[in-house]
């Protein structure tokens, strides 16, 4: 029994301390404590060294005192009896005491001790210096008979007994003082020191022993850990081994993946550096549609669905990788044109997704690779670049590469990075085209215009940048840069006299969605000085797609309940339906270009009048753009179209050229012609 009791399992170690990740705090408090005992010591030293200075020279001030009243005292002996006395060493004696004197009392009497030794009932030190100094000062002045009494009482005050046995116990004092000071300073070094060493003691006990017990409590379960980590080191082999493949493939469909594509591409280039072979991309329109719609369950399963579709569309020695969230890649060496009409058709028929027949298109993006010069992110880019240029065409469309693909990407992205930094330099101008009263030919307004007076490619139109400013996300900045400007200059035409300005401003769909939109438009129509009827805003009928309820919508609510008037650009080109005009509050619709060109066809008068038809049984004013001639200007306003717009009238021009236009022909009557050059 005792040999079981002394086998008895023992328990683990445990550390001393419960909270050894917080031992700095520890060593950082000792370390604090004994900083702030050896800066007392330091300061406690240099006070005393101060005090022992500054006593030693009271002490010294002192016995200059007394030297003083000495030399005071021979100094008028002499005088006393000399015929033809010299005061000068005199005064200067009793100018040092009186000097001293006043000296010592501001800085030497710095106890009750030697308060009442120099103001005491008892002892008059100060009193007898007083008066030694005002016998001392008429010493000097008096007549002859004078001055040996004066003498006599400077002797008397001075006696041994008297002012000087009082000087000479001041410095007395001053030392009995600063031994008083040392004895308490020396205590108090005294207690530093034993507070040290209990602060020292105590850091051994409490620190550095608890440490040393945590250490090695650390030590003994790392050894038992170290055996734990080589039991399981066959299961992690297992684990990396598990892992190596999940990074390789994609997780949902089980394709290889982006990286193992890269390497594939690597491969094929080495040993296909001869044979001609093409990557395609594959991606699936709208599929983000599908997950919003019928849920990520069916998206998922309709990945897999396709991915397996794409691999029988391929022999086994080809890849299908899945690359992103609805792309695919496919590398095989079969001609082009048999395995993109594979493809093709295996997106014809709807997929059946857990019973639902789920339609679905894809956009193919290809390029061939037979000399091995490219590099495998550079083949994959170029795939890309085509498969963007596919699905920004509609989708369900197949794009070979081609270098001028990227080089119009390429100018697309340099565009972008320009532009940021053209809308504040101010390079996007308004341009102003005139609109015009059909019925009298008087001027009615200006359209507004973004231009792009480049650095380095000259000046823009908005079909080269409007398209890099929406991939930028810079279309509310380009407008509200573009509107800011124009309404500065429609209020420079109105200060100076020449013209009330009414300007049509064009509002992307991106900055008739903003949610600041209203703030941001109020704020600058506020600054410019114009009125809420001087400015109408245009917006396109693809902005109104979506529902009444959407921003765009609000927006357009608050700008007419602001008093703007709004109108609807290119009428006729969009799709978007016949009920916004009831459900918005818009002012008038501007008929495109297209519908008016081919005036006065048959065919085209019978849509222009059935527009301008339903234009006036809803209240709206009409806007025709693109009159070029007198003949569709007259046209136009015998069929109720109250405004024209177009080079007939004339071209958009930069504002200092549409300054003089205006000077020109803002009070006349105007006419539409071929001659355009009149106007521009």
């Amino acid at each position: 029994m005792p040999a079981n009791r002394n086998q008895a399992v023992q328990p683990p170690d445990r550390p001393l301390l419960r909270k050894p990740d917080r031992l700095w705090l520890h060593y950082c408090s000792a370390l604090v404590i004994i900083l702030c005992l050896i800066v007392a010591t330091y300061l406690l030293n240099r006070t005393m060294v101060e005090r022992g200075l500054l006593a030693a020279a009271d002490i010294v001030k002192s016995n200059e005192l007394v030297v003083s009243t000495q030399d005071i005292v021979a100094i008028s002996d002499d005088l006393t009896n000399a015929p033809a006395p010299d005061f000068s060493d005199f005064d200067k004696a009793v100018t040092r005491f009186e000097t001293v004197y006043a000296d010592i009392l501001a800085t030497q009497i710095r106890s009750d001790t030697l308060y009442d030794h120099f103001f005491g009932e008892t002892a008059g030190l100060h009193q007898r210096a007083r008066e030694f100094l005002t016998v001392a000062k008429q010493f000097s002045g008096a007549p002859p008979d004078v001055r040996r009494a004066l003498n006599l009482r400077i002797r008397h005050i001075h006696d041994p007994g008297g002012l000087k046995a009082e000087l000479l116990q001041t410095a007395t004092l001053v030392a009995r003082q600063i031994e008083a000071e040392a004895v308490h300073f020396k205590t108090a070094q005294h207690a530093m020191l034993a507070a040290s060493g209990l602060v020292l003691l105590a850091e051994a006990l409490f620190i550095f022993l608890p440490a040393q017990r945590s250490v090695q409590s650390s030590l003994n379960a790392m050894r038992r850990t170290t055996s734990e980590l080589r039991a399981s080191q066959t299961r992690l082999k297992e684990m990396n081994r598990q892992l190596e493949h999940t990074v390789r493939h994609h997780q949902l469909t089980g394709l290889p993946n982006r990286r193992s594509l890269t390497e594939y591409l690597t491969s094929t280039i080495s040993i296909k550096s001869s044979d001609e072979w093409s990557l395609f991309l594959v991606g699936l329109d709208d599929f983000k549609s599908v997950n919003d719609t019928i849920g990520h369950d069916y998206g998922d399963t309709l990945l897999i669905a396709v991915s397996r579709a794409l691999k029988n569309c391929v022999d086994y020695e080809h890849l299908v990788a899945h690359v992103g969230g609805d792309e695919f890649a496919l590398i095989s060496s079969e001609p082009t044109r048999y395995l993109v009409e594979r493809i093709s058709a295996s997106f014809q028929d709807p997929f059946v997704i857990k019973g639902r027949r789920i339609p679905i298109n894809a956009s193919i993006g290809y390029l061939s690779v037979g000399d091995g010069t490219k590099q495998p992110l550079d083949i994959l880019a170029d795939a890309e670049i085509a498969l963007k240029y596919a699905k920004s065409a509609g989708g369900n469309r197949i794009q070979a590469f081609t270098q001028h693909l990227r080089d119009d990407l390429s100018m697309m992205q340099q565009l972008q990075l320009d532009l940021m930094d053209a809308i504040h330099n101010g390079e996007i101008e308004p341009w102003f085209q005139p609109q015009v009263r059909l019925c009298d030919g008087r001027l009615h307004g200006a359209e507004v215009l973004a231009r792009w007076r480049h650095p380095t490619q000259g000046l823009l139109t908005p079909d080269i940048f409007l398209p890099a400013a929406e991939n930028a996300g810079l279309m509310v900045d380009l407008d509200h840069a573009i509107w800011r400007s124009a309404m500065d200059h429609a209020k420079n035409w109105e200060t100076s006299g020449i013209w009330r300005p009414v300007i049509s401003l064009n509002a992307a769909p991106d900055t008739i969605s903003d949610p600041y939109l209203l703030e941001r438009f109020l704020l600058s129509l506020q600054r410019s000085g114009l009125e809420s009827d001087q400015v109408i805003v245009e917006v396109l009928e693809t902005t109104l797609i979506r529902g009444k309820d959407d921003i765009a919508a609000i927006n357009i609510d608050s700008l007419a309940d602001c008093g703007i008037a709004l109108e609807l650009d290119d009428f006729g080109t969009g799709y978007a339906s016949l009920s916004k005009l009831t459900q918005l509050p818009l002012a008038g619709i501007k008929l495109d270009r297209s519908l008016i060109a081919p005036l006065p066809d048959q065919a085209a008068d019978s849509v222009v009048r059935a527009i301008l038809a339903l234009a006036a049984e809803l209240g709206l004013h009409v806007v025709a753009e693109g009159v070029e001639e007198n003949l569709q200007a007259v046209y136009l306003n015998d069929r109720g179209c109250r405004i024209g717009q177009g080079y007939g009238f004339g071209r958009p021009m930069p504002a200092a050229e549409f300054t003089i236009w205006l000077e020109m022909h803002a009070k006349e009557q105007l006419h539409a012609g071929p001659d355009t050059t009149r106007f521009a």
